[in-house]
């Protein structure tokens, strides 16, 4: 099975993705010492995932730009 580097990437990507969320959920007290609530760590975890959502939306937009210029 031929993986291209694309795939590579976004495995990659994905395995730091889930590091940084399950570390957002497992800490107690965040950086400014403030303690890390449920509501709190959700907050992060929304922002951490909108900004992977952003990266995402560029690297298909970068790809699909390859597509259309191929053809």
């Amino acid at each position: 099975m031929k993986m291209s580097g694309f795939k590579i990437f976004q495995i990659f990507q994905f395995i730091v993705f889930l590091g940084v969320s399950v570390f957002i959920f497992v800490r107690k007290v965040d950086g400014t010492g403030a303690e890390n609530t449920f509501d709190v760590a959700f907050l992060n975890f929304s922002v951490w995932f909108g900004f992977y959502l952003f990266l995402l939306a560029i690297e298909y937009g970068i790809k699909f730009l390859g597509v259309i210029k191929k053809k």
